[in-house]
């Protein structure tokens, strides 16, 4: 059974910024690998790299979080 503490955590977590601004990130990279000249280009392999990372990090975060036993 998941603690009330735990399900207010998980909603603020889930209704931040954080993850509508990736999200909105990831589409706008998602649109300009499109076109050619942009997806060759450095910055935009290592903005998608970053970008990539950070939800592995979030998602990695939050798998350890959860496999922790409460206090």
């Amino acid at each position: 059974m998941m603690s009330y503490e735990f399900r207010g955590y998980l909603a603020a977590l889930a209704d931040s910024d954080l993850f509508g601004t990736i999200a909105i990130l990831c589409g706008v990279i998602a649109l300009l690998g499109l076109i050619p000249r942009v997806r060759e280009g450095l910055t935009y392999r290592v903005v998608s790299f970053l970008l990539l990372m950070s939800i592995f990090a979030l998602h990695a975060l939050g798998s350890y979080y959860l496999s922790t036993n409460p206090a």
